[in-house]
């Protein structure tokens, strides 16, 4: 009988054990397919603001001129704040694209008369005052949240006082404007922009970016001349307009962009915001946006009052705030960073067998993406619960370029990629991982380097924004470039984290290195 029940209950302990190891194993396997989602590949998201630098906002288009913002009203710095408000709180840099004619002190656009309706008679002298170097000034000091973007000089096209639509190809016969007209517009921009200072000299670069007005892009990727040659030769690598105005020089609406002579020319849409309707957003669903940069204008960001600003302010961010936490997209930083994830989109492949494991082939992506200020980080994404964070993180062995946390999601900031397969590893923990740029601005890391004695971030700085580094407390820091300046610094021990704020001088981006010596 002692036997027996010594055998019962040697069944019973062996069954128990079996239970608890059953539970603990399904436990450990719900547990890591709850906490490690696969690998997101997510498309970039950014909006383009046209129409901005006019000083009067009425339209002149019943006689003869320009349609201009369509609110009657003349402008100031306060209709600036709002997009720079709304990027401080999504963590962007918009692209925004100016229209310089009213910004002319010196009215040097009648030296070039088809860029205005008076032609050579031009005379802005009733438009200037101190406004517009108030104004100027403050784009600049804000490099970090709006981007200068060109759009035109007086955004149509003029010959003896007759408008023709519009500034940068005829897209009313369906013809080219003369090339030397074309330069001669781009060289007045040019010189309005160096009546603020706005010079190489002083280390301020053209425009990469540009909205060509009313779609009018002269799309000629064989040719000899083309609207992206004379604009790669200015300095400008990103361009978006809608393709569908310009249906008969075949631009490549079925991929949904190409190369013109150096620039990448990206379709892009808008979704129930007229040009003229003041606080308007867009009215579609995320889902149905077919281009990863819609449009929008001026007006759109605009009350028409003060006191109404902030409640539209706020409906903006909720807006971008959704489309960050939608799980196929993200909210680009910047314009780089949102044609650098196109690319990525259409020529790289991505694949995680393994969790954890993540194989990348990048071998597809044309030889134009390496050109000099091209090609940028590469995004990945994964959902995380509370509490939780990518704890480690190597491509090919090697540091990732930066990382931060948003809407539930963690985003991982890849240096740019070479032609090749990679492979890329990550996991996930209760602790963020250390040796990292957390970048929750707006500037670029390309890549970082972590040695015993230091670490050295590469990054692109617009404006002045704040670089929060995960690290033990260095010794010493400087950067490779004196127009990329540390203003200041501290380190909080409790959180071994590192706060640098860093000035670039070029509000095109100011490019460098940071040495954070330990």
């Amino acid at each position: 009988r002692m036997m027996q029940r010594n055998y019962l209950f040697v069944k019973r302990l062996q069954k128990t054990i079996f239970i608890f190891a059953l539970f603990m194993f399904l436990t450990e396997n719900l547990r890591a397919e709850s906490n490690t989602q696969k690998i997101i590949f997510p498309r970039a998201f950014a909006v383009a603001i046209d129409d901005m630098g006019w000083n009067e906002g009425g339209s002149l288009a019943e006689t003869g001129g320009g349609w201009r913002v369509g609110i009657r009203r003349d402008f100031d710095v306060r209709d600036y704040r709002p997009i720079i408000e709304v990027g401080k709180a999504v963590g962007v840099r918009f692209q925004g694209l100016f229209v310089l004619a009213e910004m002319d002190r010196l009215n040097v656009c009648a030296k070039y008369p088809t860029t205005t309706q008076h032609g050579e008679k031009w005379d802005n002298d009733d438009n200037i005052d101190p406004t517009q170097i108030e104004v100027m000034n403050y784009i600049k000091d804000n490099a970090a949240y709006l981007e200068f973007g060109l759009h035109g000089v007086g955004h149509e096209y003029w010959i003896d006082g007759k408008r023709t639509r519009a500034e940068w190809y005829n897209i009313e016969n369906d013809q080219p404007w003369p090339e030397v007209d074309m330069r001669n517009h781009i060289k007045c921009y040019k010189e309005i922009m160096a009546q603020y200072g706005w010079t190489p000299d002083n280390g301020q670069s053209f425009p990469k970016s540009f909205v060509p007005c009313c779609y009018s892009f002269y799309w000629n990727p064989q040719g000899d001349y083309s609207t992206g040659k004379i604009m790669f030769e200015a300095g400008v690598r990103y361009v978006n307009t809608q393709f569908d105005y310009i249906p008969e020089l075949n631009p490549p609406i079925e991929f949904g962009g190409g190369w013109d002579h150096g620039v990448l020319v990206i379709n892009r849409l808008n979704y129930g915001n007229d040009w003229y309707e003041t606080g308007k957003l867009p009215v579609e669903k995320i889902e149905k946006y077919e281009t990863d940069v819609i449009e929008t204008h001026w007006a759109n960001w605009l009350a028409t009052d003060d006191f109404l600003q902030p409640t539209l302010n706020q409906k903006w961010i909720e807006f971008f705030k959704n489309i960050q936490a939608h799980p196929n997209h993200y909210l680009a930083k910047n314009t780089k960073q949102l044609y650098s994830q196109w690319l990525y989109k259409r020529f790289t492949s991505v694949a995680e067998s393994t969790i954890g494991e993540v194989t990348i082939n990048n071998q597809q992506m044309p030889d134009q993406a390496y050109s000099p200020y091209f090609l940028g980080n590469m995004v990945l994404a994964i959902k995380l619960a509370d509490g939780e964070h990518v704890s480690e993180a190597q491509l090919n062995g090697q540091p990732i370029s930066a990382y931060f946390e948003d809407a539930g999601y963690g985003f991982i900031y890849l240096p740019p990629l070479e032609q090749k397969n990679y492979k890329f590893i990550y996991k996930i923990g209760q602790k963020l991982m250390d040796n990292i740029v957390y970048n929750d601005g707006t500037y670029n890391v390309y890549r970082t380097e972590l040695t015993r004695k230091n670490m050295i971030i590469d990054l692109e700085m617009y404006g002045t924004q704040i670089v929060k580094v995960k690290c033990r407390k260095p010794t010493s820091i400087s950067t490779s470039n004196p127009n990329l300046k540390v203003l200041s610094k501290r380190y909080e021990i409790p959180y071994e984290m590192l706060f640098l704020e860093i000035y670039g001088n070029d509000m095109q981006g100011e490019c460098g290195k940071v040495i954070i010596d330990f």
